[in-house]
């Protein structure tokens, strides 16, 4: 409990977000039906990109956040603050009278800073819209992914927003050369800037057929980044955190087989091959198919959940049908970390990370587990020798050597 006598499970943290070129709040809190239905009672989307929740920036999506969550949750709006901001208030909804005979304070109202006013978003050109159309068309027949749609579509817009007097035809090579490097003295990811190189590769070599203007744009130099793992005995005790049998299932079976959270979610009922104790995943990274293993003793559990849930097409299914949300999921994975006291840093990708690292740790030959990941490369599961500690652990540290 929090000074106020608020759980600080039940709180909703506001924060400043640029999304579409937009400025935003961004709501984020644990995954519960409640605050969901108050977010969408707010008027709040859900961003995919962003993996929370949001409205526009304003005074009346302020007020309409704090009505819907009035009694539900604490709004936390440290996220919001500035010092150069004015600082009107907003009252908090009033404790119930038990709990203020409990913690014997008054309620405190909550204090609102007003966002610091930044420019309007730039509308593109027609001509940009329409360069968008082109390449969305394009991306779409050439059967990429939605999310790789939208964030190639996402990353040219920025572009295309930054050379608004152009017309995309007359935006030259030294103009991306320049736009990347102000990206990159802006602080931006390797990653990010991966993102619009591709994207913006895509606009002129696929969809203007000019592969000469983006032909020697360079790339940010790889990072070599280890994957974060977990040991056997905290995914032990995170599998064992949930108490509903859905969740429990979907992370033994990521765990279980490897799996992306896309290719769980994609998953249908007719894909647990029970006979062969295998999982068939359609439609992997890269468009490509692929089988993996599955426990015996998670199908027993499979077994349970399928005849007490009864799922009519896909294997893992929202409240109303259809398929279950990458939100919700990441959800039910933070919830059984938090439960399980896991501090290091971890995402339902650690799961797939942890399968392959105690795979090879088990002896279980790399190429193996090469196709059972559904790598192209050889090279990408080879990272995986390097944060097992099958061969690490038989060193000895010379300081194990000293007379101290």
């Amino acid at each position: 409990m929090d000074k106020e006598g608020v759980n600080q499970e039940q709180a909703v943290k506001l924060e400043h977000l640029v999304h579409k070129a937009q400025r935003c709040i961004a709501l984020r809190f644990p995954y519960d039906a409640a605050l969901v239905q108050a977010a969408k009672q707010a008027g709040a989307r859900w961003s995919n990109t962003h993996r929370c929740w949001w409205t526009p920036n304003g005074p009346e999506h302020l007020q309409a956040i704090f009505a819907a969550f009035k009694g539900k949750a604490w709004v936390d709006m440290n996220g919001l603050r500035n010092k150069a901001d004015a600082v009107p208030t907003i009252p908090k909804a009033p404790l119930p009278p038990a709990q203020r005979a409990t913690t014997g304070k008054k309620p405190t109202p909550i204090v609102q800073r007003p966002q610091r006013k930044e420019p309007k978003a730039v509308p593109l050109p027609a001509e940009h819209e329409n360069a968008l159309a082109a390449m969305r068309k394009k991306l779409e027949i050439a059967r990429y992914s939605p999310n790789t749609i939208d964030t190639y579509l996402n990353a040219t817009k920025q572009f295309f927003l930054r050379f608004a007097a152009k017309h995309p035809t007359d935006i030259r090579t030294e103009d991306i050369e320049t736009y990347q490097h102000e990206l990159a003295r802006a602080g931006k990811s390797n990653s990010y800037l991966n993102q619009v190189v591709n994207a913006v590769r895509y606009y002129y070599k696929d969809v203007l057929g000019d592969a000469y203007r983006v032909q020697f744009i360079e790339r940010p130099r790889k990072e070599k980044k280890l994957p974060s793992v977990l040991s056997e005995q905290e995914v032990a005790s995170l599998l064992k955190s949930p108490t509903n049998l859905k969740h429990r299932c979907m992370l033994m079976l990521i765990y279980s087989a490897g799996l992306r959270m896309g290719e769980l979610l994609r998953l249908d009922v007719a894909d647990i091959d029970r006979d062969r104790r295998q999982v068939l995943i359609r439609g992997g990274k890269g468009k490509k198919d692929r089988v993996s293993l599955l426990s015996t003793k998670l199908l027993h559990m499979l077994d349970a959940y399928l005849s007490e849930y009864r799922p009519k097409q896909h294997l893992f299914e929202g409240q109303t049908g259809g398929r279950y949300s990458e939100a919700s999921v990441q959800a039910v994975f933070h919830a059984a970390k938090e439960k399980a006291g896991i501090a290091k840093p971890a995402t339902v990708h650690t799961l797939r990370h942890s399968f392959a690292t105690h795979l090879l740790e088990k002896g279980t030959d790399l190429r193996y587990i090469q196709t059972l990941l559904g790598h192209s490369s050889s090279k990408t599961t080879e990272i995986y020798t390097h944060v097992s500690t099958k061969a690490l652990g038989k060193i000895r540290s010379p300081l194990d050597d000293l007379d101290l």
